[in-house]
C-alpha cells in the first residue's frame, strides 16, 4: 500500500511472474490510486537483460504500453503487446510452462543415452539436426552432460510457474499430464535441496549415479 502512496501519475512496469489473476488485481489497485501498471513478462534470461535484447510480452491498457514504450525499447529486442491486464502472464506461463516440459524431455534422452553408453556430444549433435531439436538442447544440452547447472532460471522457478500453469489448466477443466509430471521432478528437486539449480539441473534427476 505504501508503494502507492504517490502512484498518481506514475506508471508501473511489473516484471514478476504472477498469476494472472494478480496481475490485474496489481492493474486495479494501481489505477485506484490513479496511476497506470503494465504487465512486462520476460521470456528470457539475465544474459539478454545485460544485452538489452530480452523478449518482452506486456499486457495492460494500450495507451500504457505506449507510453512505456521508449523504455521498453531499451530493454528488450523484441516487444509484443499481448491484451489486457493478466494476458501476458497467461502468454509468459505457457511460454515457461512448454520451456520446461522440453528441457525435462532432454534431460531424460540424455540421461538414457548416457545409460546406454552413448556419447553425449555426438546425440547431442542427432537431435539438433533432427525432430529431437529444440531452443533448450542449444542452452542447456551442453550444461547438462557437463553437469554445469550455474543458475540463469532455477528449478524453484521452473517448480512455481509449472505450477502456474497448471492452475490455470485446472481453471478451464484441462489436465495436463506432461506439465504435471514435470513440475513434480522440479518440485523433487527442490525438495532436495537442489532448487538453486539452474533449470537443467534436473537431468541431476535422470541421469545414473546423480542424485538418487
Amino acid at each position: 500500500t505504501s508503494l502507492l502512496t504517490h502512484a498518481k501519475g506514475r506508471l508501473f512496469l511489473n516484471c514478476a511472474t504472477l498469476t494472472p489473476n494478480v496481475h490485474v488485481e496489481i492493474d486495479r489497485a494501481i489505477e485506484r490510486q490513479g496511476g497506470a501498471s503494465l504487465e512486462t513478462c520476460l521470456a528470457s534470461s539475465m544474459t539478454q537483460a545485460r544485452r538489452g535484447t530480452l523478449y518482452l510480452m506486456c499486457g495492460g491498457k494500450p495507451d500504457a504500453f505506449t507510453r512505456a514504450k521508449p523504455v521498453l525499447v531499451a530493454l528488450g529486442s523484441t516487444i509484443r503487446y499481448i491484451g489486457g491486464a493478466g494476458e501476458a502472464a497467461k502468454v509468459k506461463a505457457l511460454v515457461n510452462m512448454v520451456m520446461n516440459c522440453n528441457t525435462a524431455a532432454l534431460a531424460e534422452g540424455l540421461g538414457l543415452g548416457h545409460a546406454l553408453g552413448l556419447d553425449l556430444t555426438m546425440l547431442r549433435e542427432v537431435f539438433s539436426q533432427t525432430g529431437a531439436a529444440s531452443r533448450v538442447l542449444e542452452t542447456d544440452g551442453e550444461d547438462m552432460q557437463a553437469r554445469a547447472h550455474d543458475c540463469y532460471f532455477s528449478a524453484a522457478h521452473a517448480a512455481k510457474d509449472s505450477g502456474i500453469a497448471l492452475a490455470l489448466a485446472k481453471s478451464v477443466g484441462l489436465t495436463l499430464p506432461l506439465a504435471a509430471a514435470t513440475c513434480e521432478q522440479y518440485q523433487r528437486l527442490v525438495a532436495l535441496g537442489r532448487g538453486d539449480l539452474d533449470k537443467s539441473g534436473i537431468a541431476e534427476l535422470t541421469f545414473k549415479g546423480r542424485i538418487q
